[in-house]
């Protein structure tokens, strides 16, 4: 980094100039990667959409010529898709000199949910890696692990004064241990009320309306949702201004793109492709990466100057028809996350005794498509054979609340080109492998 010149003085300006002075410098560095070189020719020259997509499966399978500078010895490694069944992670090195560029430059990211001069706690996942070095003044990191050990410390660095006398008032932690850890609280007969947490962000997965309003309630705080990928090193909060997710600094280029025809979009729902820029990414850039992730793109933020977006969903999860969105699987969780009825996959930490509900997995069922038939599937803790008037209850208002969350579905049933089916099943049915831990 000693021979890099910052491209402007002072401090940094909004992320459009940022994007607009870094991306040149990125597609010059990222031709060190023979990938790169070979796939994109000549036409780098011609900018950023004349590039050719890259999947996570490409990624995977071409990963070691996607790196534009070798790792040394000592390197950290992000694995990404460790979560989908039997699928190749994708491991990204992380250089030095990368979080140098991040320390030098930015400093680590703020997210809306930490408080200024109070002191805030960070659980973070070890799938993705343990920061190296010393936390920031005011923040605690603490490894989350599916153990006995984790709940009693998380207890008492919430309930209990730190260093210098001061108290927690903000969590940054993962959706999915963050509902056990409420449980957790909750059986062990914490009083909640004690606790000085008044804003919680998450990270992961989205905490579902049902979890997000029960969490809220519980701890007297606010949630705030931020959208992360573990390729990435930053993650995009929701703005306080327009309610959308904008990635922090450093920048990222974003692109939402049409998921048939790839045309990029100024409205509506496609689907995230990213860009990682140098020099905050060095070792393995990359260009025109292809999420996989549906979002819908929202109104032009009155504070960023741009259109943030709103994760909707997984490409392969969801029902679509001709580019439009008609059901995701957010809709179907965020009613079935109300319904005792319903069966969940085991949570780890209800396997290990950890908790006591079988309440904090998540709900088990499916959507497909078979020709114009949009399937939802979902297992329930009995069986509908034997209780049949209760069964036809939960579907008919099962699927009055998918019709009532999307109009595009709606349209497509008037117009016949698509029908709802909601089938129930009898515990231990359904063999859907992925999960949210």
């Amino acid at each position: 980094m000693s021979d890099f010149e910052w491209p402007w003085r002072g401090a940094p300006p909004r992320d459009a100039e940022v994007r607009r002075r870094l991306l040149p410098l990125t597609l010059e560095h990222a031709r060190a990667a023979p990938w790169y070189r070979k796939d994109w020719g000549s036409r780098w020259r011609r900018g950023l959409e004349a590039l050719p997509l890259l999947t996570k499966e490409l990624a995977v399978e071409h990963a070691d010529q996607l790196l534009a500078m070798a790792p040394g010895p000592f390197v950290g490694v992000v694995s990404s898709g460790t979560q989908h069944g039997d699928r190749e992670p994708l491991r990204i090195p992380e250089l030095d000199a990368e979080r140098e560029a991040f320390a030098r430059f930015l400093g680590p990211p703020v997210h809306p949910e930490r408080s200024r001069g109070a002191l805030h706690l960070e659980v973070m996942s070890m799938q993705h890696g343990f920061p190296e070095g010393g936390a920031p003044d005011g923040t605690l990191r603490v490894p989350w692990t599916f153990t006995a050990s984790t709940f009693r410390l998380l207890q008492k660095l919430l309930l209990e004064p730190q260093q210098g006398g001061r108290r927690v008032e903000s969590l940054l932690i993962g959706a999915a241990a963050l509902v056990p850890l409420t449980v957790w609280l909750y059986e062990h007969d914490v009083d909640f009320a004690k606790l000085r947490v008044k804003a919680i962000g998450t990270t992961g997965f989205r905490l579902g309306p049902h979890w997000r309003a029960r969490v809220e309630s519980l701890w007297g705080a606010t949630v705030h949702d931020n959208f992360s990928l573990s390729e990435l090193a930053v993650p995009a909060p929701a703005c306080d201004a327009c309610g959308h997710h904008h990635f922090e600094l450093p920048a990222v280029v974003v692109e939402v793109l049409e998921p048939v025809t790839h045309r990029p979009l100024k409205s509506g729902v496609g689907v995230l492709v990213v860009t990682t820029l140098w020099p905050f990414v060095q070792a393995m850039p990359l260009i025109r990466y292809w999420t996989g992730d549906l979002v819908a793109l929202g109104p032009r933020c009155p504070e960023r100057g741009e259109r943030g977006f709103v994760f909707r969903g997984r490409l392969t999860q969801c029902a679509m028809l001709k580019g439009e969105l008609l059901l995701t699987p957010q809709d179907v969780e965020a009613f079935l996350d109300t319904r005792p009825e319903v069966a969940r996959l085991p949570h780890p930490a209800a396997q290990l005794g950890l908790v006591k509900s079988p309440d904090v997995g998540v709900p088990r069922f499916e959507v497909q498509q078979e020709g114009r038939k949009v399937i939802v599937r979902v297992e329930l803790r009995f069986d509908p054979g034997v209780f049949p008037v209760q069964a036809a209850a939960l579907a008919a208002e099962l699927s009055k609340s998918l019709r009532r969350a999307s109009p595009p579905l709606r349209r497509a049933e008037r117009a016949k080109q698509r029908r709802l089916i909601i089938e129930l099943t009898r515990p231990n049915t359904l063999t859907r492998k992925w999960s949210k831990f």
